[in-house]
């Protein structure tokens, strides 16, 4: 929500739906200024940076990721935010500033580039990979959504790569491989990296997150991990990933919840769908994408349909629907495909 915020969508009192009494209405103790630095699993307890001690049955591990902060020169200038905190956005919606760029085009980019241009910024999108979200598109999908992000005046830069953030007391410009662009703002949106630190005090095995078993257990007893800090499994294909996606943190949440309640439930998977809107223009993304697929593949077929600026790709492997993209009115159509997808239906064209 704090991309909402920050472009006026959204007042600040809407971007947590809960307020500290409602916690403490539900008997759940919150404890602030306070960071988790070590677990003793053999005790059954954690600790704080403050030196708190706190005892445990059972303990859950869902504390996220954190932005990755590439190393660029000047990247601590002032004038240099991001958008994952509350306060950072704070602290850039009441930035007084013209001209913006934001580094990375993943969800949060394009949402941040919306907001500063619905604040009347100039804003310049630079993304590192050759197309805007890389991760959830494949090239001729993300160049529309490239051409319609320009149709709404925000400029996008891909494949190239930011050298330096020139300023000394604050932002002045932006050094790429490529040029150097004036500007007064930089936003920072060059992912999130799973949290697995706070884990490996405790001995949890990790990988590119904490890795959990079907029933959300890490792989020390009574400790469980959900959300973007955990490596699961694919749904429909079974293999390793990390799909750091709102859906799929909410679900493993509420399976952790009733296994800890003694109901020994399974989590079926997570899933790899996203949408991207900005301004007028939706577009959706569900499985897998080309990036690992052998394009020149017999076993590998690509559907498409335009009709204007409505788009639809569709990725068949063997003949199932292996993943698929969308713009406009095919993005509705989605649910349907994700349907197609999980039964493993087999469509001969």
């Amino acid at each position: 929500s704090l991309p909402y915020f920050l472009g006026g969508d959204v007042e600040k009192n809407a971007v947590f739906r809960k307020k500290i009494r409602d916690y403490a209405n539900s008997n759940i103790k919150l404890v602030f200024n306070n960071k988790v630095v070590s677990i003793d699993p053999h005790k059954k307890t954690i600790k704080t940076d403050k030196n708190l001690e706190m005892n445990y049955d059972k303990l859950v591990l869902a504390h996220g990721g954190t932005l990755f902060i590439p190393p660029i020169r000047g990247i601590k200038n002032k004038g240099v935010f991001s958008c994952k905190q509350l306060l950072e956005t704070e602290k850039l919606n009441t930035h007084k500033g013209k001209s913006a760029i934001v580094i990375g085009s993943g969800a949060i980019g394009i949402e941040a580039a919306e907001a500063l241009k619905k604040k009347g910024y100039e804003v310049h999108i630079i993304e590192l990979f050759d197309w805007i979200l890389p991760t959830l598109f494949d090239e001729p999908t993300a160049k529309r959504l490239e051409t319609s992000l320009e149709g709404y005046g925000i400029r996008v830069c891909t494949g190239e790569k930011v050298l330096e953030i020139k300023g000394d007391t604050r932002v002045t410009g932006v050094v790429t491989d490529k040029r150097t662009l004036e500007c007064d703002t930089v936003v920072v949106a060059t992912g999130v990296i799973a949290g697995t630190q706070l884990a490996e005090t405790a001995g949890i095995e990790t990988g590119r997150g904490i890795r959990v078993n079907e029933y959300m257990q890490t792989s020390v007893p009574d400790i469980y991990a959900c959300g973007d800090c955990v490596e699961t499994f694919d749904a429909c294909t079974g293999e390793p990933v990390m799909f750091q996606l709102k859906h799929n943190a909410i679900e493993q949440g509420k399976i952790v919840a009733k296994n800890i309640a003694g109901e020994k439930i399974k989590y079926p998977g997570a899933h790899a769908f996203a949408r991207a809107h900005f301004f007028n223009t939706h577009a959706a993304s569900f499985g897998r994408t080309m990036r690992g697929i052998n394009a020149d593949s017999p076993d590998t077929c690509i559907i498409e349909r335009e009709d204007g600026e409505n788009y639809l790709r569709i990725i068949l492997l063997d003949g199932k629907i292996a993943g698929g993209q969308a713009i406009g009115k095919y993005a509705e159509m989605t649910g349907l495909l994700m349907g197609a997808m999980r039964r493993k239906d087999d469509i001969n064209l």
